[in-house]
């Protein structure tokens, strides 16, 4: 075999290798997704991309480097001893890697990556198991003398990069992408991070008469307001403006049920015994039964869906 068929042939090698790794860097997750359950040609090693995308990337720099490796034996040790002969196969062999191993798989890749990676995919993973041994022993000798902490990326994390993906491949919009998220997050949230902190409540006082009711209830612009005895600390129910419509006379005649929450509870427990004992606002204490805030089932949709703009609310700029 000639010396040059056996450069060009590596140059070939390292282009492939590197338009595998560009296309692994380039292509959508969620083509790779519909690729492995859909059980195409290399869905196997799709799915280990899902799984561990690190291994196959470090596969493929690891072949690249050994291919440039054996490039320069084979310069060095196969074109003769002449200075002037090597240094003009040298330049040529760089100017070829330049092009044919690094500029052209590139281009190719980042402009078509997933009809790239369909034909690369399966022959990276060949080169994975070659390198996987080697990567290990690496991997061992280094951690043992500089330890490197690894943080696998949490659930929410690869949620929102999926997310942002799908944005840029036109699936789903990003309002849609927002309220996803905002579901995500719920999860994790808890009601102190929600409520509205005692120094803001409008409350009234159970011994007001009628005339100060509404006017606390028009002044206020809430649509329900707690009802305490003395002190915030003692709320005994709640009324609504609806209340003070029907019965002008008497608004704080009947009083309508309030909920009990703690600061530290998640947000999605509250909600959903709120909603399956039908009540509308909850009030959160403290360990000794002080009232710290009140979270409404309106501020706990926010949380899901972002703000909730009513016709008290003052428009924000831009907005009609």
């Amino acid at each position: 075999m000639s010396l040059w068929v056996l450069t060009i042939g590596l140059l070939i090698v390292v282009g492939l290798l590197t338009g595998a790794a560009t296309a692994l860097r380039s292509v959508s997750r969620i083509w790779l997704r519909h690729w492995a359950e859909q059980r195409l040609a290399g869905a196997a090693t799709a799915a280990l991309y899902l799984e561990r995308p690190h291994q196959l990337l470090v596969a493929a720099g690891t072949g690249i480097a050994a291919t440039v490796f054996t490039l320069g034996a084979v310069i060095g040790l196969g074109f003769g001893a002449g200075a002037f002969s090597v240094s003009r196969r040298l330049l040529l062999t760089a100017l070829g890697l330049l092009i044919l191993g690094q500029l052209l798989p590139r281009a190719i890749a980042k402009r078509w990556p997933a009809g790239t990676l369909a034909v690369l995919l399966p022959p990276l993973r060949v080169v994975e198991r070659m390198v996987a041994p080697w990567a290990a022993l690496a991997t061992r000798l280094v951690d043992r003398r500089l330890p490197i902490p690894r943080e696998e990326p949490t659930p929410q994390e690869s949620l929102e990069d999926l997310l942002r993906e799908g944005e840029v491949e036109g699936v789903g919009a990003a309002g849609e992408r927002a309220i996803i998220s905002g579901v995500v997050e719920f999860g994790a949230r808890l009601v102190r991070e929600a409520m509205t902190p005692r120094e803001e409540i409008v409350g009234v006082e159970r011994s007001a008469d009628a005339a100060t009711v509404a006017r606390v209830v028009a002044q206020s612009k809430f649509s329900r307001l707690p009802v305490y005895r003395e002190s915030l600390d003692q709320v005994e129910g709640l009324l609504t403006s609806w209340d003070v419509i029907a019965r002008p006379e008497t608004p704080l005649h009947q009083l309508r049920p309030v909920a009990v929450a703690s600061p530290d509870e998640p947000c999605h427990a509250v909600m959903t015994r709120m909603l399956r004992d039908r009540r509308h606002l909850a009030i959160v204490q403290g360990l000794a039964g002080e009232t710290l805030g009140l979270v409404t089932l309106e501020d706990l949709i926010e949380e899901v869906v972002g703000d909730i703009h009513d016709e008290h609310d003052e428009p924000q700029a831009g907005e009609r």
